[in-house]
C-alpha cells in the first residue's frame, strides 16, 4: 500500500507541465515497503487534472516522495519498476507499452491509481499491483502405467509457451509473444524458462521442481493448439524423456489476469506425453488441479481440476 498525504509545502524533486502557486499547492508523500516479490523500487507518481492533462510528477528510489500539486479534482496514478516516463496527459501515460523483460525477479513493474479532490490535508492510501501474473509448478509424480510402468522419468525443461510479450499500462491485449507453439530463446527467458533441469523420479516416485514463472496477462478467450499460429492460451510445458524418448506434457492455463497466482502442487503422469509441446495429452495422460489465488489476499477466486 501507498500512503499519500496531501497539505501544503514547498517541494523538490518534482517536474511540471507549468509553475504552481504555492497558496494552492497540496504535498503527496508516498511511502513503500516489502522484499522480494512484495518490494517497489524506481518509483514514479504523476498527477493529472480533472481533463487528464499532466500537471506535476515526482520520483525517488526511498521510502517516501514528496511533490506539490494545486487544489481540485486529481487522478494519481503510481508507477513502480517501469522505465522512465513523461506522459503529456493520462491516456498517454495509459497507452505506454510495458514488455515482459522491463520486469525483473527483484523488481516488477506494477502501478496503482486513485481519482480524488484536493484540498488542504487528505490522507490517501493506494494500492499497487504488479503487471505479471504468478504462475508455480511445485512436485511431479512418476504414476506411469502399462509399458512405461518401469521407467525412469526424466525432467529435462519446464516452460511457458504462447506468452504475452507485451502490454499497455491501460491493460490493452498483446501485440506481441514469446514461445509461440514452441520454446524459442527470449529477452524474457529468466521469467518465464526453467531449462536444463536434469531432475528423475522412479516408478511411484516423485521429484519437487519449485518451479516458478511471472507471464504477462493473457486475455485470450479461446484456445487453440498447434497449426498456424493465432493468439491462444498460456501453457506450462513439461519437457520429460522416457526410455530415451523425448515427450511434452503442456498444461493449458486459464486466462491470466495481472497479480493473481496460478498454482499447480501436484502433476501425476500416467502415460507417454505429446510429441509436440504446443498439442495437448490424452486425458487422462496427467493429473493435476490449478488454483487460481489473488497475489496479495491469498483468496481463490476458483480452483480447475483437470
Amino acid at each position: 500500500m501507498l500512503l499519500l498525504a496531501f497539505g501544503c509545502a514547498e517541494m523538490p524533486q518534482a517536474e511540471s507541465a507549468s509553475p504552481l502557486d504555492d497558496d494552492v499547492r497540496a504535498v503527496i508523500s508516498t511511502k513503500v515497503s516489502g522484499a522480494n516479490e512484495a518490494s517497489v523500487s524506481d518509483l514514479q507518481v504523476f498527477v493529472f487534472d480533472s481533463e487528464g492533462n499532466f500537471e506535476i510528477k515526482g520520483s525517488g528510489n526511498g521510502q517516501s516522495i514528496e511533490m506539490g500539486c494545486t487544489k481540485g479534482r486529481k487522478t494519481i496514478w503510481t508507477l513502480a519498476g517501469a522505465p522512465e516516463l513523461h506522459p503529456s496527459n493520462e491516456d498517454e501515460l495509459l497507452n505506454t507499452v510495458t514488455r515482459l523483460e522491463d520486469n525483473d525477479l527483484n523488481s516488477f513493474v506494477m502501478s496503482g491509481s486513485r481519482s480524488l479532490e484536493v484540498g488542504g490535508t487528505t490522507d490517501v492510501e493506494l494500492a499497487v499491483k504488479r503487471y505479471v501474473a504468478k504462475v508455480s509448478l511445485g512436485r511431479i509424480i512418476n504414476s506411469l502405467s502399462g509399458v512405461y510402468a518401469s521407467k525412469e522419468l526424466i525432467i529435462k525443461d519446464v516452460y511457458l509457451l504462447n506468452v504475452a510479450a507485451n502490454t499497455t499500462l491501460g491493460l490493452s491485449s498483446p501485440t506481441q509473444w514469446y514461445n509461440k507453439m514452441g520454446k524459442e530463446n527470449t529477452p524474457a527467458d529468466h521469467l518465464i524458462a526453467q531449462c536444463d533441469i536434469s531432475a528423475s523420479a522412479a516408478h511411484g516416485e516423485s521429484c519437487e521442481l519449485g518451479c516458478v514463472f511471472y507471464p504477462y496477462p493473457n486475455p485470450t478467450e479461446g484456445n487453440a493448439n498447434g497449426g498456424t499460429w493465432s493468439e491462444r492460451h498460456t501453457k506450462l510445458v513439461v519437457e520429460a524423456s522416457i526410455g530415451g524418448v523425448t515427450c511434452y506434457y503442456p498444461v493449458v492455463l486459464p486466462v491470466l489476469q495481472r497479480n493473481r497466482t496460478y498454482t499447480i502442487s501436484d502433476l501425476t503422469i500416467t502415460m507417454f506425453g505429446s510429441y509436440n509441446p504446443d498439442i495437448p495429452i490424452d486425458k487422462g495422460t496427467v493429473e493435476f488441479s490449478i488454483l487460481v489465488e489473488d497475489w496479495e489476499t491469498g483468496q481463490a477466486p476458483h480452483s480447475e481440476t483437470i
